[in-house]
């Protein structure tokens, strides 16, 4: 007899998921976290990453997803509750680009405001303007779908009643595994930015995963900041 298809996860599903996708990331910040506080490392040793390690963490990304995915397999959920919220738009441009400013004006004004609390990691002009090295394009743009398909897409595949307790926990959990960079930076790229793409994301009719995917992946290769670029 052929088993109905999920079309919404259970608490326990997103809990695997997490663990699949998140556990080794999670383990890996925290660790880091405790080394810069204890000042065995630096946060520009902490965000700076060679060719070689960027595509040792796309092979390792890739990894995760796919056993994710086979999860989601076993569990029978039907894929196109997230395959019918990825579109292709004449307005998609348009839309990457003022999700991509929004959310870095947003980090700035964080920054600028909190003083003490978090410290920019400010990028140069040679960063925006130079070719970006093919291990950080190829990573940035799986990094991009991997976090916003379970934040955005897999988190929010709930019952209706369950959502917003659902958005809480991803944002617990973009915190956690951001805090390498300090956390006071995890918490304004875990609850700031959770709460701007969340927000935006909701608005959006259709909704649309996609501008959330690329916008995600311009800031991994060009740095999430504007008036940063220019401050020095």
């Amino acid at each position: 007899m052929k088993r109905e298809q999920l079309t919404t996860l259970r608490w326990f599903d997103i809990l695997i998921v997490t663990i699949i996708m998140f556990g080794e990331g999670i383990y890996n910040s925290t660790m880091q976290y405790l080394a810069l506080a204890d000042q065995t490392t630096t946060l520009e040793e902490n965000v700076s990453f060679s060719t070689m390690q960027n595509y040792q963490a796309l092979a390792m990304q890739s990894l995760w997803l796919f056993l994710a995915v086979m999860y989601l397999l076993f569990r029978n959920v039907d894929f196109s509750i997230f395959r019918e919220k990825i579109r292709l738009t004449p307005w998609l441009p348009l839309q990457v680009i003022g999700l991509f400013a929004v959310s870095a004006l947003a980090m700035d004004l964080y920054y600028l405001a909190s003083l003490s609390l978090a410290v920019p990691v400010t990028p140069s002009m040679e960063q925006l303007f130079s070719v970006p090295d093919l291990s950080l394009l190829l990573y940035s743009l799986l990094n991009g779908f991997y976090e916003e398909i379970f934040f955005l897409g897999i988190c929010l595949a709930v019952k209706p009643q369950y959502t917003k307790w659902a958005f809480l926990y991803s944002l617990v959990i973009r915190c956690s595994f951001h805090t390498y960079q300090g956390l006071g930076n995890g918490i304004a790229l875990g609850i700031l930015l959770g709460c701007i793409f969340y927000v935006l994301y909701r608005k959006m009719k259709p909704a649309n995963l996609l501008p959330f995917f690329l916008a995600h992946a311009i800031a991994d290769m060009v740095g999430l900041s504007i008036i940063f670029y220019f401050w020095r």
